[in-house]
């Protein structure tokens, strides 16, 4: 499996991701890594990490980890709890294969800040639907 190929075809296409500016930084058998440095518009009202951010983070970083087998798949379901939040301007989410079936994939992620403390995660469970050569072209 070339995961440098896979990093740079997600980096390079994935519009959501790129409007959000996460980057998948790391991919490896099962394993993926999601990264994202904050501004302005990352932010609440009040100026902490919007909700959102973090959950879409985590379901980049699902989605990474699933498609590490060269398979597509989308989200089906997520369980996800907030700890805390935080001042830093980088944010770091890290998925984990806990089940793969052959349709089925079921990924724990968890959110941590520069300084490594971890700030929210939870369990994604991912549908395939087909393979990664069957991406259709912009």
């Amino acid at each position: 499996m070339d995961f440098t190929a896979l990093m740079d075809n997600t980096n390079g296409k994935n519009s959501f991701m790129l409007h959000n500016g996460i980057r998948l930084t790391k991919m490896e058998a099962d394993h993926a890594v999601v990264e994202a440095d904050l501004t302005r518009v990352s932010r609440n009202l009040y100026g902490a990490v919007h909700g959102g951010m973090f959950l879409t983070m985590a379901d980049c970083a699902a989605g990474g980890t699933a498609r590490s087998n060269g398979m597509r798949y989308v989200t089906v379901s997520n369980s996800f709890e907030f700890f805390r939040n935080t001042n830093s301007d980088h944010l770091i989410a890290e998925g984990r294969v806990k089940s793969r079936g052959s349709t089925i994939c079921v990924v724990e992620v968890e959110i941590h800040d520069r300084e490594g403390i971890l700030l929210c995660g939870g369990t994604f469970t991912m549908f395939c639907v087909g393979k990664l050569d069957e991406i259709p072209s912009d």
